[in-house]
């Protein structure tokens, strides 16, 4: 039986010679794995519909079990800006997979949909995309079984000292207790200070991220750890992230090398 329902593009890929297979976020129902038949066709009237990242309204079928099937679209909003900035879609490409592992298909998340939703929204109005990637990362721990504590020391529950975070005791741990763990991540207070408010704050209310680029590759690094050992969740498109960054590094490290000489020669 069809019904109307609105659904986030996860991501799409080929089956057999023109047909796709394309995995949705839908509002009410979950995660789901729609065929597209003849989708690959020039001639394929919601091509553009169908593309990830794209927010739409299908009228369709919702199986529970095996897949689901799309008659027509009532309404789609495809992000320009996405579109444009290889970082941003990366980004949301990472974001939109992390829920993927995180929940079964078929299992109503309608928290995760709304808030894919706002994260598209958000990034197309300038919000940084790894703070927003680091708050997904932050606020799905739990949905992987982890739930360490975060603002406060895990041994004492000290908040007015800096603070590291420790695997070990599962949490952020006071300077007093550094010697509890000596490999704790060593990281930055402000960046475990950040991370910790990620982990407190309603997406609603995270407004502008104005983080410094050391603060940045710190709570990436501290966030890839966690990822690494903690939840073995190790997904593609977070490899192309680090891949960008290391691109883009190099790219500074060669503007200011060119600035110099430049200066010099003056």
């Amino acid at each position: 039986m069809a019904e109307v329902f609105e659904a986030i593009v996860m991501y799409q890929r080929d089956h057999k010679e023109k047909d796709l297979m394309v995995k949705m976020l839908t509002k009410t129902a979950g995660k789901r794995m729609f065929y597209i038949k003849n989708g690959k066709s020039k001639r394929y009237q919601f091509a553009a519909d169908v593309q990830p990242m794209t927010i739409a309204t299908f009228e369709g079928t919702l199986n529970q079990m095996g897949l689901s099937f799309i008659n027509s679209v009532k309404e789609s909003h495809h992000s320009r800006e996405l579109m444009m900035d290889v970082e941003k879609n990366a980004y949301m490409t990472y974001i939109l997979g992390l829920i993927d592992a995180a929940f079964v298909d078929n299992q109503p998340i309608e928290k995760w949909f709304n808030w894919a939703k706002l994260a598209l929204e958000k990034l197309e109005e300038g919000l940084d995309p790894q703070g927003l990637a680091n708050y997904f990362e932050v606020q799905l721990l739990p949905a992987f079984g982890l739930n360490p504590t975060w603002g406060e020391c895990a041994v004492c529950g000290r908040r007015d000292l800096p603070l590291d975070f420790s695997e070990k005791l599962n949490g952020t741990i006071c300077q007093i207790h550094w010697d509890q763990d000596e490999n704790r991540m060593n990281a930055n207070p402000r960046s475990v200070r950040i991370l910790s408010q990620l982990a407190k704050v309603d997406l609603k209310q995270l407004g502008t991220l104005s983080l410094k680029e050391e603060t940045k590759q710190d709570m990436a690094r501290v966030m890839d750890k966690l990822y690494d050992d903690q939840v073995g969740v190790h997904l593609r498109a977070k490899s192309f992230i680090q891949q960008l960054s290391g691109w883009q590094a190099r790219l500074a490290t060669r503007g200011q090398a060119e600035s110099n000489n430049e200066t010099s020669e003056d």
